[in-house]
């Protein structure tokens, strides 16, 4: 009962152990099956359809301007005597700027006032009946053509000071200018030897490293070379070695071999001898339970036993059998065993000493590779240093280079402005003494026609035989003409004081006092009420601008932002002479709405010209508008509360760089895909990228 109780018991340990099996089959497939669930989410990126401000802009850079402006050129033949302003000054319309000499005027004026004061005493005088008045204007008009000579040779005089005056300013100017042109040659000659000499010094270095790094590349090959041939030297050695012992292992193997098939014949003979009898132990076992049923129903169970009976005796001759086996076996292996057991010692023997032989020429290749390899490495680190000393003598060739190639450069600028400083200082002298020359001909003209007038008024005093009205006429005549001149003098010595034409600030003062400006010098004064930034606007980008569109202006180095709207359009698109572009552009102006004191002029800022403008667009990203290839429709995919994906057909409005408007199809607040993929389709369940596990 005992031996029926094992056996139950080992059935029962079948059962449990085959339903623990199944139930790490069901626990596997169920891990299997979540995690199969979780592989289908996809992660993507989800946004919300929000309202708000949508707008289409133009970006431009362009410069800051002042939106007027006045601009005074004063001729170089009139000398500054005053300045009253100075650069980043501000002033008023019709404020004095600058003074110029204007005492010539003045003295002109004076005569002339004296002049007008005796030309009208004697239009009274002639307006009398008496010979003593015709006489008295006679004499008078004599008295004063006289008078009018005199000042005629006064001025002329004058003229000719002034010339000599001018001709020693213009003298000094020049001699300065041409001084100041040598010294510039010199210096131009100077820095040409210099690079000269610097590219031949340069040149040499960068020979004498090319040869280093030349020769060091040769010794690199040879050493190259040479690690080569220990390489090939070395594996033939290695190669011999280990063909000897892959040789001594197999006689090994072939060796052992015989001695394990000895070995397995004397195993297997025991195991069949302990097969045997564990086989006839069984069948005696089963013959005492067979037997115990036998005694307890001899008639059921009689066959039984019989059968029992006979697997006992068969068991029985089987070890018998087994150990006849099992002698002959052990005969065989004490007769073959002691001979290959030797031939298995010699065997090992010769292997060992293979791998001896393998490790000593492993060795040595070792020791002649490393001693090559460290040639080469040396070899090579001479090749790098080589390298880094001609490039080193290339970088600081090279600045030294560039540095005297500059010095030649700013020297020969040099030359050029001192070139344009002569010929301005030329021109501004040739100007200055025409000036003068032309003064000294106007004083000789005028001292002639004084000298005719004295000589006509003194003919007339002698030949008094023209009537009275006639002589009152042209008294009249010349008090007129004298008014005139008075006026012309007024005017040119109010048009001494240079002043301002419009409010604003002094942005150049290209003038200074007790100096006579040069060609081109100006005194400019910009507006400073308003600020304009002008741009060049391409006639692509124009043709959407409007006058009034809002801008968005960011000056540059400044952090403010400032808000401005176009005031100007042009009517004409023209191409640039210098800039590689060729695009024809419109000058487009955006007037600042709120400048403050960063604001000036000449800053560089960048301007967006809004061209389009919705509030409260429902609007979502530019990338999550998908167009169906069949139906060419617009859609995009919206995500519901369950985080499942839905296909929705849109209607789209206006296109920004980053934005798309959603006109039907779309209510604010819904989730959508804004970076959806080809894995993306209807029904697929996602999870926000941007939101944790």
């Amino acid at each position: 009962m005992g031996k029926l109780k094992a056996i139950l018991f080992k059935s029962k340990k079948s059962v449990i152990i085959a339903a623990v099996a199944l139930l790490v089959v069901l626990g596997g497939g169920a891990a299997a099956f979540w995690w199969y669930q979780n592989a289908q989410i996809q992660q993507v990126s989800l946004q919300t359809a929000w309202k708000g401000q949508l707008a289409k802009y133009v970006p431009i850079t362009g410069d800051i301007e002042a939106s007027s402006s006045s601009s005074l050129y004063p001729s170089p033949t009139a000398k500054i005597v005053e300045v009253f302003a100075v650069e980043g000054q501000s002033v008023k319309k019709g404020e004095v700027l600058a003074r110029i000499d204007s005492t010539e005027y003045r003295t002109q004026l004076d005569k002339q006032t004296i002049n007008l004061a005796n030309a009208e005493a004697t239009l009274a005088y002639l307006s009398g009946s008496s010979a003593d008045m015709d006489k008295a204007s006679s004499q008078n008009a004599v008295s004063q053509a006289g008078i009018a000579l005199e000042n005629a040779r006064s001025n002329y005089s004058a003229a000719q000071g002034g010339l000599d005056d001018i001709n020693a300013l213009n003298a000094n100017a020049i001699k300065q200018a041409s001084l100041a042109l040598e010294n510039a040659q010199s210096n131009y000659a100077a820095a040409k030897a210099n690079l000269s000499g610097r590219g031949t010094l340069y040149d040499n270095a960068v020979s004498q490293a090319q040869l280093a790094l030349e020769s060091a590349q040769a010794n690199a090959a040879a050493f190259a070379d040479k690690l080569h041939n220990v390489e090939i030297a070395n594996a033939n050695a290695v190669g011999q070695a280990e063909l000897t012992l892959e040789n001594a292992k197999a006689h090994y193997r072939i060796a052992k071999k015989n001695l394990d098939d000895l070995e397995n014949a004397l195993h297997e003979a025991e195991c069949a001898l302990e097969t045997a009898k564990a086989t006839y132990e069984s069948a005696k076992l089963n013959l005492d339970i067979v037997k115990a049923l036998y005694d307890a129903d001899p008639i059921l169970y009689a066959l039984d036993y019989q059968l029992a009976q006979q697997a006992v005796t068969t068991a029985e001759a089987a070890v018998g059998t087994a150990e006849l086996a099992l002698g002959s076996a052990e005969t065989s292996y004490q007769t073959g065993h002691d001979a290959a057991k030797l031939v298995v010692i010699d065997a090992e023997t010769a292997v060992r000493s293979a791998e001896i032989a393998l490790s000593n020429a492993k060795n040595a290749a070792d020791a002649e590779y490393a001693a090559a390899e460290k040639a080469v490495s040396d070899s090579q680190a001479a090749v790098d240093n080589a390298e880094i000393v001609l490039s080193n003598a290339e970088s600081a060739g090279a600045l030294e280079y560039a540095a005297a190639e500059k010095a030649v450069t700013d020297s020969e600028a040099a030359v050029r402005n001192a070139e344009i400083t002569l010929a301005n200082a030329k021109t501004g002298a040739t100007v200055k003494y025409e000036a003068a020359v032309k003064a000294i001909s106007d004083g000789e003209k005028a001292v002639r026609s004084a000298e005719i007038a004295l000589s006509n008024l003194q003919t007339t005093a002698t030949f008094s035989s023209a009537t009275a009205e006639e002589r009152i006429s042209n008294q009249k005549d010349q008090i007129a003409l004298l008014k005139t001149d008075i006026a012309y003098l007024n005017k040119k010595i109010e048009e001494c004081d240079l002043k301002a034409n419009v409010d604003g600030i002094v942005t150049k003062m290209g003038v200074a006092a007790n100096e006579y400006p040069e060609v081109g010098d100006a005194i400019i004064v910009d507006g400073a009420t308003e600020f304009v930034v002008k741009l060049a606007v391409s006639q692509y980008d124009s043709v959407n601008m409007r006058v009034g569109q809002k801008a968005i202006v960011k000056v540059k180095g400044v952090a403010k932002e400032y808000e401005g709207v176009v005031s100007e359009i042009g009517q004409l698109a023209e191409k640039s002479a210098t800039s590689a572009d060729q695009d024809a552009k419109v000058a487009v102006k955006v007037t600042l709405t709120d400048p403050d004191e960063n604001i000036k002029v000449g800053y560089e800022a960048d301007a967006e010209i809004i061209t389009v403008e919705k509030l409260g667009a429902l609007r979502v990203n530019f990338e999550a508008v998908q167009i169906e290839a069949d139906s060419e429709k617009a859609y995009v995919y919206v995500v519901d509360s369950r985080n499942r994906v839905e296909k929705r057909y849109i209607e789209t409005g206006l296109e920004t760089e980053y934005d798309i408007e959603i006109v039907d199809g779309l209510v604010e607040g819904e989730r959508y895909v804004a970076d959806p993929t080809k894995e993306i389709v209807a029904g697929v369940k996602v999870r926000d990228s941007g939101v944790a596990d």
